[in-house]
């Protein structure tokens, strides 16, 4: 019997807008830019740009190990890379102002909701299952998170969040998805996860015993799933199926 459904949230729930891309970029260094030269240091704008990209390739090695970092912890790595030994200068409050602002630039240029989405969690939630999601957050930690998605309609649906700058670790780690169900007090037969990384959302459901949905996004790879669904509005049939 179907009890729950876990939900990935990029690409699955909310998709980046492209655009915003650089917007982004130039307004979480701006940001952090005033805080370094409030605390006294000429920050080398060069240098913040290329540490904003160099620490995404380490963060990548951290993610690819199952780990996660919190956002105090990546703002660091962040500033050492682009100030050096000058890092030291900075003190606990100026580093804790540089990684509220490493973290919050989302919120100035938000994301899309994916089609279908809103629906799907809402058909998910009225046929009766528990609702939880599970999310590899990259840049943008889970407090953050949680203020987009209730500013996208999104939060009212969700029960339980398993965010991976919380947790410390990420998908695939079998372990995040038994954390997501352990709480609404579902067994992993029982759970359906829907995700568009077959590396990340699919490997890890297989490995938890979690049966899986596959959006099969245009630059998704194939993948081993119990189901594969071109759009989320596809997915309310595949769970009125598992409820019949």
């Amino acid at each position: 019997m179907l009890r729950a459904v876990t939900f990935d949230l990029w690409e699955t729930l909310i998709k980046d807008v492209p655009e915003h891309e650089p917007l982004l970029r130039a307004r979480r260094i701006s940001d952090i830019a005033t805080v370094l030269r409030r605390s006294g240091l000429e920050p080398d704008h060069a240098a913040l740009e290329i540490a904003h990209r160099d620490v995404w390739f380490r963060m990548d090695a951290v993610w690819k190990e199952r780990r996660d970092l919190s956002t105090l912890e990546q703002t660091r790595l962040y500033l050492d890379l682009a100030l050096g030994p000058q890092l030291a200068r900075l003190n606990p409050g100026e580093l804790d102002e540089a990684a509220r602002y490493y973290g919050e630039s989302l919120l100035h240029y938000p994301p899309r909701v994916v089609d279908g989405a809103v629906e799907a969690l809402a058909h998910a939630r009225a046929r009766g299952l528990r609702v939880a999601l599970i999310c590899n957050t990259g840049r943008t930690p889970g407090a953050v998170l949680r203020i987009i998605l209730g500013n996208l309609g999104i939060a009212g649906h969700i029960e339980h969040y398993c965010f991976s700058n919380e947790l410390g670790i990420c998908k695939p780690d079998p372990e995040i998805f038994r954390r997501a169900l352990e709480p609404l007090g579902v067994r992993p037969d029982e759970a359906l996860h829907v995700g568009d990384r077959p590396d990340l959302d699919l490997a890890g459901a297989r490995a938890a015993g979690i049966r899986s949905v596959h959006l099969k996004i245009p630059t998704s790879p194939e993948g081993e799933a119990d189901h594969v669904i071109p759009t989320m509005r596809d997915l309310p049939a595949i769970i009125d199926a598992h409820l019949k």
